[in-house]
């Protein structure tokens, strides 16, 4: 082994060590038929007794039954190989490391009971099949199967939404998040106020009180002329100030800037 891979092997190793152990399943053949199937689910070790224990264990169950029912389900899921016998004939039997890659599965998503590894199972069920779609839709020589991609999108939401039922079924939170929109109207006020100055202030000659409409939106119906006998000056806006003479004109831009 190269030296710089001995430090990440060795933590590998720990790492390993520290996994929860699986229970695994062998299948053996039968040579006397006792089952029409011609093989039985069997410990791998000599220990039968522990080995229904981590079996039942995995299942979050304690029947035996139960987990033996959960065995037989999962083994339709695996691809046949057959299996020769001493006799010279044999059997189609489960692949083995399917089977225990199945068993392994559910044991790593630890049910705590019958409910959740029902969850699992199904969970690797469809897991199976995404990954038999998939494999299927790259079999295309120029690309992807459309419509055996779109199964295997399909599958992957299911397995998705599984696992946030699985995330519920044990009371922790998901990781969606609701965003809350709401709409705040501001009415703003402005508030005018006019400085009328006296005449020490202009040399003697007083400012005129303005028409409070000129200052605040600068438009007034009518201003007062200098001259009693012709009555209303109409104006409009800033033309009507455009035309106003000389010195009314500058008293209004005094007043403008007096604001």
């Amino acid at each position: 082994m190269p030296a710089h891979l001995e430090q990440p092997a060795e933590e590998a190793r720990e790492r390993h060590r520290k996994r929860h152990a699986n229970p695994g399943v062998a299948i053996e053949v039968e040579v006397e038929k006792v089952t029409e199937r011609g093989y039985r689910l069997a410990s791998p070790h000599r220990d039968t007794e522990a080995w229904q224990a981590m079996v039942c264990d995995a299942f979050g169950t304690r029947s035996e039954a139960n987990a033996l029912t959960f065995l037989n389900q999962l083994v339709v899921l695996c691809e046949q190989n057959w299996h020769p016998d001493e006799a010279g004939g044999g059997e189609w039997c489960p692949d083995e490391c399917q089977l225990n890659m199945i068993l392994n599965m559910i044991a790593g998503i630890q049910p705590r009971n019958e409910m959740e590894a029902a969850l699992a199972a199904q969970m690797v069920a469809v897991h199976m099949m995404m990954m038999g779609v998939s494999a299927r839709a790259l079999q295309t020589y120029a690309c992807a199967d459309p419509r055996m991609a779109a199964v295997a999108a399909k599958l992957a939401r299911t397995f998705a939404i599984q696992s946030e039922t699985l995330v519920k079924l044990r009371g922790r939170k998901t990781s969606r998040q609701n965003i809350k929109v709401s709409h705040e109207k501001h009415i703003h006020q402005h508030q005018h106020v006019h400085v009328h100055r006296g005449g020490e202030e202009n040399g003697g000659q007083p400012h005129a009180p303005m028409d409070s409409r000129i200052v605040s939106d600068g438009a007034s119906s009518a201003l007062p002329s200098s001259d009693a006998a012709e009555g209303l000056l109409p104006i409009s806006g800033v033309e009507g100030a455009a035309g106003l003479p000389h010195a009314r004109g500058q008293r209004l831009r005094s007043a403008t800037r007096s604001r």
